[in-house]
């Protein structure tokens, strides 16, 4: 890609401005803003028209609009949901693993969009491709310096210090907290509901996406930051914080996109923090405060484990990652703002979705709530379900196949972007250093080409009678997987469903995410019926999205609930 930037454009004019001044007879500021203008209308020129179209290297890759000298196609990144443009564009272009696009200023995108390619980027070449700066430093106060962000040997070290503590034989000792957390997150929804049917309400309607934030804030809270369950249902102090300062933060405005282009194009990361707008110095205020909270918290913990006043063998994130070392407090504290951020948020994501599909969709409703109930106890009950790991992991096919789906259909993350760091090659097509690849689960997980003609539709049937999916440890994925032994013998490949990515770079949280969704799904069908509040969001076309890192409905997903007797 070019070289040549707005910054080095802007030092350029500054440069020659000087003896320019001198050989006019001007003053310096007046040549400079004389001539700064015919420098960047060259650069605009040069960036936007002449090197994507004669120059980059990357121009005979099949190309949306590819006649074209700008795309039209281009003005559907700002109009539509994030994903949708990239998923068409999958579906409708020949290509042999990469399709190239271009932005609404016509700067070029590399969609990595087969098997064998997304094996190179997400496996194999993995640490030649990194997140752009652009998005580390947007997302880095709030989400944490942590392993979402880190890269090369860094990445490798925090990746294998972490990997005990997100370990499926680890995360299959807090489903009873999950479900204890998620029944009483379920009780009081419960109480909502009676007093809206006493009070001679038809129904009871809420925001199911503001009280998964909740919920999934809760089982982090608990069951990865080893905090009592009685600090959720008392609302202590740290508690409260924390949900006040994710509500702050995750409630996004235009000054958000403000900052982000000044971010991306203008500014020096250096010179963010100083940007005179109200929303910077809230998103400041918050990063310190999450900080504080989660060093409180981890100095606690160790406290405790130290004067033996908790259980050693709790398995809770917090704790084993102490147990086994290998982080310093400040560094522990970034880690857990990444798990925080990525667990709760994503996790939510996905089962307001959940909900949504199951609203619009009675039969499913309907043969879900009938094997939960068959099978889990109620969460009323004064004992959990005996044997509840094994009871959700084996005897539920329903309930996986519904959560699969789910996270196939409304991956919580669209899209993610990497940048090339050093020159490679991706398919056997040379990609050069700076090139900014896109990986979109969005598109993935719904090509028709992957996942058969049925890809655009909600079908959790797909899963049924397939071999179980067991759940799988993160360390298993960092060695990639034979492609060509997949396509020879017809099964689908792996990476046909990146709701998780894969390989080096894939969640290192997936297990707790899934066990954390299915519990929750659990809870909630077999205690209630959904429907939506408005009948026209049966429509997915009709839902107006949040232009975000998740996949979220703007304003939430409003639906009506009703207690369902027996359970």
């Amino acid at each position: 890609m070019s070289k040549v930037t707005f910054p080095k454009v802007l030092a350029f004019a500054a440069t020659l401005a000087y003896p320019l001044s001198k050989a006019g007879g001007s003053t310096y500021l007046n040549t400079f803003w004389r001539t700064f203008p015919v420098y960047f209308l060259l650069w605009v020129t040069y960036r936007c028209v002449l090197y994507p179209n004669l120059v980059s290297p990357l121009r005979h890759i099949p190309t949306v609009d590819g006649d074209s000298w700008w795309s039209r196609q281009s003005f559907r990144l700002w109009n539509e949901p994030r994903g949708i443009p990239q998923s068409d564009w999958v579906d409708k272009t020949a290509h042999k693993g990469l399709v190239r696009y271009r932005t609404i200023i016509n700067t070029e995108r590399i969609l990595v969009a087969a098997p064998e390619t997304l094996a190179e980027v997400l496996t194999t070449k993995t640490y030649h491709f990194q997140k752009p700066p652009v998005i580390v430093t947007a997302l880095k106060g709030i989400a944490g310096d942590g392993i979402l962000l880190a890269e090369g040997d860094e990445h490798k070290h925090q990746r294998r210090s972490l990997l005990p503590a997100f370990a499926y034989r680890h995360i299959k000792d807090l489903y009873g907290l999950m479900w204890d957390i998620s029944s009483d997150a379920v009780t009081s929804l419960t109480e909502a509901v009676a007093a809206a049917s006493e009070s001679n309400q038809k129904s009871y309607v809420t925001n199911i996406n503001a009280w998964a934030s909740k919920a999934t804030l809760d089982i982090i809270f608990v069951a990865g930051m080893g905090q009592s369950p009685d600090s959720v249902r008392n609302q202590d102090a740290n508690y409260q914080n924390l949900r006040g300062i994710y509500k702050e933060v995750f409630n996004q405005g235009w000054q958000d996109t403000i900052l982000f282009i000044l971010r991306a194009w203008i500014l020096p990361a250096s010179l963010m923090p100083h940007v005179p707008l109200p929303r910077n110095k809230v998103l400041g205020k918050a990063a310190k405060s999450l900080r504080d909270v989660c060093r409180q918290l981890i100095r606690q913990k160790k406290r405790d484990l130290d004067a033996e006043l908790v259980d050693k063998t709790e398995k809770d994130i917090v704790t084993v990652a102490l147990s086994y070392g290998g982080f310093t407090e400040d560094e522990l504290v970034e880690q857990l703002l990444t798990f925080m951020v990525a667990g709760h948020e994503t996790t939510a994501t996905a089962l307001t979705w959940a909900v949504y599909v199951l609203s619009k969709n009675p039969d499913m409703q309907t043969r879900l709530r009938d094997e939960v109930r068959t099978n889990l106890r109620s969460p009323s009950s004064p004992n959990r379900t005996e044997n509840l790991v094994s009871v959700i992991d084996n005897d539920m096919p329903y309930l996986n196949a519904i959560c699969q789906e789910v996270l196939r259909y409304f991956s919580p993350v669209p899209i993610t972007f990497r940048e090339a760091v050093v020159d490679t090659s991706l398919g056997g097509v040379p990609i050069p250093a700076g090139t900014q690849i896109i990986i979109c689960p969005r598109a993935t997980n719904r090509d028709v080409a992957l996942w058969g003609d049925d890809a655009g539709v909600f079908n959790p049937n797909r899963y049924l009678g397939q071999p179980k999916q067991t759940h799988v440890d993160p360390l298993d994925q960092d060695h990639g997987y034979d492609e060509s032994a997949k396509k020879q013998t017809g099964v689908r490949s792996n990476y046909a469903t990146l709701t998780f990515l894969h390989g080096a770079r894939s969640c290192i949280g997936q297990s707790f995410s899934k066990s954390e969704l299915a519990i929750l799904v659990a809870t909630l069908v077999g205690r209630f019926e959904f429907a939506l509040a408005d009948e026209s969001l049966k429509n997915e076309a009709n839902i107006k999205m949040r232009r975000a890192a998740t996949n979220k409905p703007a304003g939430g997903m409003d639906v009506k609930i009703t207690l369902v007797e027996g359970w």
